[in-house]
């Protein structure tokens, strides 16, 4: 055993040195330690919070020693002090110390000078805090981020605007590297869901509670909209919500929302700060599951040195910038260490390019290799699942909390992921002052002032706006009239005070193209609305945003009317529609052919040759009109039909006899024309109502300009109409349905009719300018007007009651004729009637006609039967010989039963006749 102990000790020793000869070997190869730069702002809260977080990364990194192998991670540091060329300089200094990768910068501004450094020292930049969208690895191959962009963070503010129907928002940032890139994202992601930044407030960052108060008083106070974007620096944000908090603008008619920046660090501040925000909605990075004992460590050493490192500043908490930053290392050391496993790290740096040679650094030889090692990032850090998108560069899979704040802390109230915002109760939002309701969003900036709403001063037409100046002065006026009622009654339905003063426009003499100006007086901001007859068109929306129309109206043409008895001869054929008497027609000719064909065996008034029983047919068939047939009807069948059709005849005989009265009644008045196109093709003059729209609507139906006249009154319009086109009148006049219904045509239906179609409009809306909140409030209030019974009593408040008899249309006189619709039953009657009688006689004489000729079977032709059949039908039926009398009946020429025995007996002597004789004296009869 002894000698077996003592041949072993030098083996094993020789084994030992060999394994510590290969670790030597080892770290020859791979290097001591490896080195990465961070570029951090150290003169921000946010930068000192990032270097603490860092370094502890670098540190558990290198104790980790299974991460790189035995290999250590060398950290360079260096402040760029958010300034552009200090960040560049800095970069060049860690270029130069051969680093092979740099963890920041913090800021945008600075990252952009880094980046196009990266791309020509080919070494990757990894980011944990530049969030400007226009860094991308599209155009800076070498550049990666590990926080997302502006773009997303500001989708998620849009989707919260758009969920409480907000449509103008005011921004106030700080006017440094922070709102570089989060403005115009901000401003495409409100563009998205339809609202819009409508006022922006920059603020120094050296700015102090003066100049932040001046800029609430002066600026955001005296805005309509209430809706308030907050992004700015931590420390500027609490002296903005202090102030604003001292001047009441913290309150459930204010909405105040903060972006990630801010939001992220409200942990970290005391309670007084946050009572100051109450009610205050914010966007907040949301941490992910992730490994909690770990994440909880890390907290207490993190806290433990930043206050050792950071004496003077207040105790803050981690929050989710210090773990991206922490991530940020390992994602660095992860992709060294695979590499470093591989055995295909190359640390190697050359001279790349002229550039780096002025510069004075050089190109990192596995810079590509590194970059797509780092871009396959995926592990769980502190911060949740880190996993890198290959085609953006950015992380995949963020999410943001949806936070309010209550008192002095805050809840969560809801989510927002790409697939979409998620509030998970809306009670559970409570504004400033503890309030429920969400703000509508907007106010009137300041107690006392007053909406300047326009009034059209039209003379012409005051049922709509009657504009009355005080005599004495002429400086004050009375308005009223049925739009100014409807607007009153709307402001009723609004729920809150919205002060107002009515100005009329003009001085009441209306002129080309007034109403046209009116509205664009209001784009303008002269005026702050429009209240009138003002109509709904396509180019006024260009400029301006309507209500909800509160009547329904067009163009339409209005004419006179005249006497037109004289000169129509064929009157007497109107009462019917060409339909109606073409089916008549037809059934007069379709009865008389039946009781001709039900007749023309056994009665001889319906035979004879064909031009006597055609003349018959024809003569029968019109002579029931006026019941006047002569012929008498024998069979049962005959006269079942001809009973039934005397009955329709006489139904269509009363109808046309009191159809052609009643219109030979009404058209004593008719239209002088019928249509517009009548006035286009004769070239005929036009009126319409000067001022509005009317003549430019005509042009586009292909009126000749030439021929448009304008008329500013009732009384001009009845004047123009009466002289007539060709005493230097018109032909027609064209306006809105309204103002033409209720009050030209109400005043004389029987002098004027309304002609064609109408071409529809919007009809009368107010006018507000674009964008404004009050469109919607009050267009909701103009809704509820319009359903119930006010409205129609305002219409009936200032419009003659006579104009439901002049709303009628006159497209001729056809609506009074009687069609085929209002008779196809007693059609459908008598035609079945004649039909199934036709039909049963038919079979009736086919019966018999079989067997009467049941001895015929020897002719074979279907041709020779026709024929037999048609004979046989054609054939007049012998009269069955009637009874004989008692003896002692008289005759029916008055002779005696027994002189009549006698006669008949001498009768029977004669000599006997055939029957083909028979046959033919009958012939000859009834020929």
């Amino acid at each position: 055993m002894g000698s077996r102990a003592n041949f072993g000790c030098p083996v094993l020793q020789i084994g030992i040195v060999f394994l510590l000869l290969c670790a030597v070997s080892l770290g020859e190869i791979n290097g001591s330690s490896i080195n990465i730069g961070a570029i951090i702002a150290l003169d921000t809260t946010n930068g000192k919070i990032a270097k603490t977080a860092i370094e502890l990364a670098v540190e558990d990194v290198n104790k980790n020693t299974s991460v790189l192998n035995g290999t250590l991670l060398n950290l360079h540091i260096r402040d760029s002090t958010q300034d552009p060329l200090a960040g560049a300089s800095e970069a060049l200094e860690l270029l130069r110390e051969e680093c092979v990768s740099i963890v920041g910068p913090q800021t945008s501004v600075v990252a952009e000078f880094v980046a196009y450094l990266s791309v020509a020292a080919r070494v990757p930049i990894v980011t944990f805090a530049a969030t400007n969208p226009s860094l991308s690895m599209h155009q800076y191959p070498y550049f990666i981020r590990m926080a997302p962009s502006d773009s997303m963070h500001m989708r998620a503010i849009a989707k919260l605007i758009q969920n409480y129907r907000w449509r103008d928002v005011a921004l106030v940032y700080v006017d440094d590297d922070l709102g570089t890139g989060a403005i115009p994202a901000l401003n495409d992601a409100l563009q998205d869901v339809g609202a819009k930044i409508v006022f922006q407030a920059a603020v120094s960052p050296l700015a102090n509670s003066s100049a932040i108060r001046r800029v609430l008083e002066d600026k955001m106070m005296t805005l309509e909209s209430r809706v308030f974007i907050v992004h700015m620096h931590p420390d500027l944000a609490l002296i903005l919500f202090s102030e604003a908090d001292k001047l009441g603008m913290i309150s459930s008619d204010y909405v105040w929302i903060i972006t990630d920046g801010f939001a992220s660090l409200l942990d970290s501040f005391n309670a007084s700060s946050l009572l100051s925000m109450k009610g205050v909605l914010g966007v907040k990075r949301k941490l992910n599951q992730t490994d909690e004992p770990r994440q909880k460590d890390f907290a207490e050493r993190w806290e433990e040195r930043f206050r050792t490192e950071n004496p003077t500043i207040p105790r803050l908490k981690l929050n989710s910038r210090a773990l991206v930053a922490y991530d940020t290392v390992w994602a660095v050391a992860f992709a060294i260490g695979r590499l470093l496993r591989q055995g295909s790290f190359n640390g190697g740096f050359s001279a790349a390019s002229s550039s780096t040679k002025i510069l004075n650094f050089k190109a990192f030889d596995g810079g590509e290799q590194l970059l797509n090692q780092i871009l396959q990032t995926n592990f769980l850090g502190l911060s949740g699942p880190v996993q890198i998108s290959r085609q953006t560069g950015e992380p995949s899979g963020c999410s943001y909390d949806i936070i309010n704040v209550v008192d002095n802390r805050y809840n969560v109230v809801g989510s927002w992921t790409e697939r979409g915002l998620n509030i998970y109760s809306e009670q559970a939002v409570t504004w400033g002052d503890g309030s429920t309701k969400t703000p509508r969003g907007w106010e009137i900036p300041l107690p006392g002032k007053k909406l300047k709403i326009a009034v059209p001063w039209d003379r012409g037409f005051t049922q709509f706006v009657r504009v009355k100046p005080d005599q004495p002065n002429q400086t004050n006026y009375e308005v009223t009239g049925f739009c100014i009622d409807v607007f009153k009654s709307v402001l009723k339905r609004l729920g809150y005070e919205l002060p107002y003063e009515l100005i009329p426009y003009g001085t009441g003499n209306i002129t080309a193209g007034y109403y046209d100006d009116l509205v664009y007086q209001v784009y303008l901001k002269n005026y702050d609305a429009v209240v009138g007859n003002v109509a709904v068109i396509a180019n006024r929306s260009k400029h301006v945003d309507f209500t909800q129309p509160y009547t329904e109206t067009g163009v339409i043409m209005v004419v006179a009317n005249s006497d037109g008895r004289s000169s129509d001869p064929g009157a007497f054929l109107r009462p019917f529609t060409p339909a109606m008497w073409m089916t008549t027609v037809a059934f007069f000719l379709f009865t008389g052919a039946v009781v001709w064909f039900l007749e023309h065996k056994q009665n001889r008034e319906f035979r004879g040759n064909p031009r006597d029983q055609i003349l018959t047919f024809i003569w029968f068939s019109f002579s029931t009109l006026f019941m006047t047939q002569s012929e008498r009807i024998v069979s049962s069948l005959g006269k079942v039909v001809v009973i039934i059709w005397l009955c329709v005849v006489l139904v269509l005989v009363s109808s046309y006899t009191a159809n052609l009265s009643s219109m030979l009644t009404e058209r004593e008045i008719v239209p002088k024309v019928y249509s517009l196109e009548y006035l286009i093709a004769q070239n005929l003059p036009i009126g319409y109502h000067r001022g509005s729209f009317i003549d430019k609507f005509l042009e586009q139906l292909g009126v000749n300009k030439s021929v448009l006249h304008p008329y500013s009154s009732l009384n001009e319009y009845e004047f123009a109409l009466e002289k007539g086109p060709n005493n230097g009148g018109v032909a027609a006049i064209f306006d809105d349905e309204i103002i033409s219904q209720h009050t030209f045509l109400s005043k004389g239906c029987n002098a004027y009719a309304k002609v064609g179609p109408t071409y529809r409009t919007g009809g009368f809306a107010f006018v507000f300018p674009k964008g404004s909140p009050l469109v919607s409030d009050i267009s909701k209030a103009t809704l509820n007007l319009s359903e119930s019974t006010e409205m129609q009593e305002i219409r009936n408040r200032w419009f003659n009651s006579r104009e439901s008899k002049c709303n009628e249309e006159v497209d001729g006189l056809d609506s009074n004729r009687l069609s085929l619709d209002d008779f196809w039953g007693i059609f459908l009657l008598t035609g079945c009637v004649s039909f199934f009688s036709l039909f049963y006689y038919f079979c009736r004489l086919l019966y018999r006609f079989l067997h009467s000729n049941e001895n015929s079977s020897h002719v074979n032709s279907m041709s020779s039967r026709l024929r037999m059949f048609a004979n046989y039908a054609d054939e007049k039926d012998i009269p069955a010989p009637k009874r004989k009398r008692s003896e002692t009946a008289i005759s029916s020429d008055g002779t005696p039963a027994s002189k009549s025995s006698e006669i008949t007996s001498e009768l029977c002597n004669l000599p006997t006749k055939t029957t083909s004789e028979l046959k033919l004296n009958d012939h000859i009869h009834d020929n």
